[in-house]
């Protein structure tokens, strides 16, 4: 997995090809690698983890200016596969001694089809009580041992509960996860990469064995009885990013030639099967990944994970900007990059395009995948001396569009149902609100700059927000709540829930002007 290429990418000019982990900064000048192009978009949220970690790994910068040197002057493709090759041995996805990902010693367990390497497929009681009715079982049948690896590691990346023994990911079933995307792929790689002084209070990491940092490289950390959990303080900190806990072994003794179900691609090595068992790497103890965001509880802090909805701006707060007030905060590799993201972006020959925030991630109700989310948001470059009052100005909009969202489900709900203690899901009325709302609101965040840096006062750009946003909903509510026939609904209803919210939503309002530290309009 180190020397051959198996990574499918996208080039500056368009062209998609395969290349090996140490050709990420080939033809930087020329035509760049600019992302990854699996075929899945699961499968990029996991390569570039998979080469975040690996550069981490191996060429964690001591300090800041050591992470710079490599940011402004790339290393050279030779000089990589110099560094990336120290470790090959570990990199090794079959043979006859350790394997990437897969166990250790070998092991008597269950044989499972190659299918159930992907999230989505379903399980074994779906399966029995003959319920597969939206992904059919034998729809993926036979992978290529790249797609296989990518499987692989996928699973143990986002690996959610499993029945008894089955330990779930180092993060819990499917992390949210969010990455400062660059102008090309190293730069998304490198922009993500931190210094090693901020793993000294991750773990304990004066545990330097190969085994402390890839599991797979030393007998299993098994988890059969209580008190045989692995914690950031048993082994390295590192192993945040190789995270291992199902035991597996892939099936290479019986493999086929044919046309891989999951890319098309041709391939004399495609796997059908592998070999399972519980009790696996128990990870507990508070582990703090340095890719994920978080969120505050009495004993430590939890990786946050995707929800229904999506994911918008509505979760600005505690993405890009702490929210103290929910206890959730960045992740740590982004507030890395906020600090130094004003000297940054001055290299204009670097930075050709504003960076992104790449968000994405898993949503599981227990062990079924619902969805798969991902978005890019933009990240502004803000002066240091108004950031205080930016970021506070933006938690209040944020604040102000959670109460107008509400507003219009409620009102909806007051039309359309005699019985307003009906329950029922309508969070597809807030995924249209936020999504219809979103290019405003980064419209709105990028004046504010401009508008902070000229005068502190901001009233005239909040109430155009309060405008908008109401605007978008009374657009909602006339949508919904006229789309049933007149004579199932009451018209006089309907229209008294309209007034009621454009009531509500008005900039006059106590309570929306409260949120949005305006002075009281009768003041």
């Amino acid at each position: 997995m180190i020397n051959e290429k198996w990574i499918w990418v996208k080039r500056q000019d368009g062209k998609k090809e395969k290349i090996a982990p140490w050709e990420i900064t080939d033809e930087l000048d020329s035509n760049p690698v600019i992302s990854l192009a699996a075929s899945r978009p699961d499968f990029n949220g996991s390569l570039i983890q998979f080469l975040i970690g690996l550069a981490q790994t191996i060429m964690s910068p001591r300090n800041e200016r050591g992470w710079r040197k490599y940011f402004t002057n790339p290393p050279k493709t030779d000089d990589l596969h110099v560094m990336f090759e120290e470790v090959s041995d570990a990199f090794n996805l079959d043979g006859e001694n350790e394997r990437f990902m897969q166990d250790y010693e070998s092991f008597e367990g269950v044989e499972n089809r190659v299918e159930a390497l992907l999230m989505e497929m379903p399980g074994e009681k779906t399966l029995k009580d003959n319920t597969d009715h939206f992904i059919k079982r034998d729809y993926i049948s036979k992978m290529c041992i790249p797609c296989c690896a990518t499987a692989l590691f996928n699973l143990q990346l986002n690996a959610p509960s499993g029945g008894q023994g089955h330990r779930t990911s180092l993060r819990g079933g499917g992390p949210l996860t969010t990455l400062v995307l660059g102008n090309n792929l190293w730069q998304t790689i490198w922009l993500n990469v931190i210094t090693e002084e901020n793993f000294e209070r991750l773990g304990d990491v004066s545990k330097t064995q190969i085994g402390d940092i890839f599991p797979w490289m030393k007998p299993t950390r098994t988890s059969e009885k209580k008190g045989m959990e692995t914690t950031p303080m048993d082994v390295n900190p590192k192993q945040m990013y190789w995270g291992m806990p199902r035991r597996i072994s892939l099936d290479f003794d019986n493999i086929k030639e044919g046309f891989c179900d999951v890319c098309g691609c041709s391939s004399d090595g495609l796997v059908s099967d592998y070999i399972t068992k519980n009790y696996g790497i128990n990870y507990e103890g508070g582990w703090c990944h340095v890719l994920s965001p978080h969120s505050e509880t009495k004993d430590a802090l939890l990786p946050r994970h995707p929800q229904p909805g999506g994911i918008t701006y509505r979760h600005w707060l505690g993405l890009v900007q702490n929210d103290p007030e929910r206890g959730q905060h960045p992740s740590l590799a982004l507030e890395k990059f906020i600090n130094k993201q004003q000297d940054l972006v001055k290299l204009d020959d670097v930075f050709q395009y504003p960076p992104q925030l790449w968000t994405f991630g898993y949503d599981f109700d227990n062990m079924k995948v619902r969805c798969w989310y991902e978005n890019t948001m933009p990240l502004f470059n803000v002066p240091d001396q108004i950031r205080l009052s930016y970021e506070s100005v933006i938690s209040q909009l944020v604040k102000t569009a959670e109460i107008i969202g509400y507003n219009t489900r409620s009102c909806i709900k007051q039309a359309l149902f005699k019985d307003n203690s009906i329950k029922g899901d309508m969070s597809f009325i807030d995924s249209r609100f936020w999504h219809d709302t979103e290019p405003e609101f980064y419209r709105v965040l990028n004046k504010l700059i401009q508008e902070l840096e000229n005068n502190p006062d901001v009233a005239d750009l909040k109430i155009q927000w309060v405008r908008t946003l109401s605007k978008v909903s009374v657009k909602l509510y006339d949508e919904y709540s006229q789309s049933m026939q007149l004579s199932v609904v009451d018209p006089e209803k309907v229209a008294i829930a309209r007034r009621d919210l454009r009531r509500y939503n008005s900039e006059g309002g106590k309570k929306i002007r409260e949120t949005l530290g305006l002075p009281n309009s009768k003041e």
